[in-house]
This record gives C-alpha cells, sequence and structure tokens, in this order.
C-alpha cells in the first residue's frame, strides 16, 4: 500500500510542476507566443537564444541541465513506467520554458521569436529568396 501513496505523491508532484508551468506560460505574453510555436520553431526558438549570446551562463546551465535530466535514465519517474516516465518529462520541459521566458530579457525573446517564425532564414534578409 505504500507504493500506491508513493505514486499518488509523484502523480500530485507532476500535476503541480505541469500547470504551474503552463499557467505561467499563459499568463506571459511572450509564453503565449512560444506556446503558439510549431513544435520545430521551438527548437528553432532555443537554438537562436543559445546562438546570438542572448543567455547568460545561468540560462546556458539551466538548458544543459534540461538536456541532461532529458537523456539521462535517472529521473523522478523512470522512462520505463508507461505513461508517467513520458509525464514527468513533460511537466519539467513546460515549466523550464516558464523559468526561461522568466529570465531572458525581452529584447532577447523578441530577437529569438522574430528567427524562429523566419523558419530558419534570418528574419532581415526577406525578399532574398532564389528560385
Amino acid at each position: 500500500m505504500q507504493w500506491l501513496a508513493a505514486a499518488a505523491a509523484v502523480l500530485v508532484l507532476l500535476a503541480l510542476m505541469f500547470t504551474a508551468g503552463y499557467a505561467g506560460l499563459r499568463r506571459h505574453p511572450a509564453g503565449r507566443r512560444f506556446l503558439a510555436l510549431r513544435r520545430g520553431a521551438k527548437v528553432r526558438f532555443l537554438r537562436a537564444l543559445l546562438r546570438g549570446g542572448r543567455l547568460g551562463w545561468t540560462g546556458k546551465l539551466a538548458i544543459l541541465g534540461l538536456l541532461g535530466y532529458l537523456l539521462l535514465p535517472f529521473d523522478l519517474v523512470p522512462d520505463f513506467i508507461p505513461v508517467l516516465g513520458q509525464a514527468d518529462d513533460v511537466a519539467v520541459v513546460v515549466l523550464f520554458a516558464w523559468l526561461l521566458i522568466l529570465a531572458v530579457s525581452s529584447a532577447s525573446l523578441e530577437a529569438a521569436f522574430r528567427e524562429a517564425e523566419a523558419g530558419g532564414r534570418s528574419p532581415d534578409a526577406e525578399g532574398d529568396e532564389r528560385p
């Protein structure tokens, strides 16, 4: 019966993490803009933040920590447990996205959003497409 109580506590923790991150993203204008991006554009957004020197060392350390959490087998809930193993990863990513948007300056966010929405092209090079 103790395992059932532990599983319930983990579920509550995951729900709180996801709810806090998602609610934070929905309240912040940049968070809503981030949520509206497609998956590929979200990756381009993070790449633009990393590449453009727009992140301080704490932001880069946070991204490295997130990648380590996602890639290493040591999670809050092990990945081999169906549904819950992936749910903790989703909750951590949503919470991380909210905290990252809070930590980065609005000018850096705007530049990264422009680059992500441009689809990998330079946002200033519109009209330079060749057939």
